[in-house]
């Protein structure tokens, strides 16, 4: 586990609840509906590839929970008092971000243990 890699996870999966809470009237207006699936992929593409980086041996443990984060995200936009509406392909976004993020950890994690001689 790497210390110092923890707080820019942690902070990133605090700015991803405090971005899914913010009421919907108060987002920018976009004409283009794909910037928010872009949007959700690459929240979660962060918080999968921060979370490899702080627990690089625990991508079970990374994948399960931002999964749950990822689904878990859309319920509690819809528990909201003020207008967000969960949709379905924002979480297929946010699973799809997270499973590239934690790929693509994984094989810079890998690089960098090869070039270090097998230490993580």
């Amino acid at each position: 586990m790497k210390r110092y890699a923890k707080p820019p996870a942690l902070l990133w999966t605090l700015g991803i609840l405090v971005a899914c809470s913010i009421p919907g009237p108060s987002l920018p207006s976009v004409t283009l509906w794909e910037f928010d699936k872009v949007a959700h992929f690459a929240l979660f593409f962060g918080f999968g590839a921060l979370g490899l980086w702080a627990y690089p041996q625990r991508v079970g443990w990374v994948i399960t929970l931002g999964l749950a984060y990822a689904i878990g995200t859309e319920f509690y936009q819809g528990l909201l008092p003020w207008p967000r509406t969960p949709d379905p392909y924002d979480a297929l976004a946010n699973s799809i971000g997270l499973v590239v993020g934690v790929g693509v950890m994984y094989w810079v994690n890998q690089k960098l243990s090869r070039r270090e001689g097998g230490v993580t």
